[in-house]
């Protein structure tokens, strides 16, 4: 399978939030790896996270719009939005 990312991914293991729209929601997740494009994601509530959300990282306390791309099981790939 050819290589997708617009930029490599630098593992973090750190854990984030999942803002769910339009609610009072957080979900919580592991970021298994990140870069300026995009992120690997895990939450245990697969099922509860949509297609789009806002990331809440707690390694930067930065929040970013995401888009997911790609799901295998609980975990996720997804892509920043851009400013």
């Amino acid at each position: 399978m050819a290589e997708k990312r617009l930029a490599g991914r630098t593992d973090c293991f750190s854990a984030g939030h999942i803002l769910v729209d339009d609610t009072d929601k957080r979900v919580r997740c592991l970021v298994w790896n990140m870069s300026d494009t995009g992120a690997l994601l895990e939450a245990g509530e697969a099922d509860a996270v949509p297609e789009a959300f806002t990331l809440l990282t707690a390694i930067d306390q930065t929040a970013r719009r995401c888009t997911v791309v790609r799901r295998t099981g609980a975990r996720f790939g997804v892509v920043f939005a851009e400013s």
